[in-house]
């Protein structure tokens, strides 16, 4: 019920609140967001549609989502409720708040890479990052 009262109030299981992180997290190529319009035109719907969308007021057929989630270049299962959904949809939302363009290319990156390489990239930055904390330790 609690989920329930959540979805119904914006909470992170909605399609608008899905489709308003693919739209805070998804960047052009450019680095610059996708416009309304560009993502509706793409998606072969109407800009005030989309906007119906957004504000949950609306949820899109079948065919509006698999366009959309093509569009944004995520699984389909992004927006549902299932555990993969779920999971989907708290790595967009990282990436939403990271909101930076770097971050999101290391992300891509890094998901291709073995468990092992990952786990040397990740020893990389716990390095660095400790050194930059001295760095800052010794001159304030």
């Amino acid at each position: 019920m609690a989920e329930e009262e959540q979805d119904a109030a914006g909470g992170a299981g909605t399609f608008a609140s899905r489709l308003t992180t693919l739209f805070s997290s998804m960047r052009r190529e450019d680095g610059k967001p996708f416009s309304k319009s560009e993502v509706a035109g793409s998606a072969g719907i109407t800009r005030s549609y989309l906007y119906t969308l957004l504000k949950g007021e609306s949820e899109p057929s079948y065919a509006v989502a698999t366009r959309l989630a093509e569009f944004f270049g995520v699984e389909l299962e992004y927006f549902s409720d299932s555990e993969r959904g779920r999971e989907l949809a708290r790595q967009h939302e990282l990436l939403a708040r990271l909101g930076e363009q770097r971050v999101q290319q290391i992300a891509a990156r890094a998901s291709t890479l073995t468990p092992d390489a990952l786990e040397s990239v990740l020893q990389f930055i716990e390095f660095q990052a400790s050194r930059e904390e001295r760095d800052d330790d010794s001159s304030g």
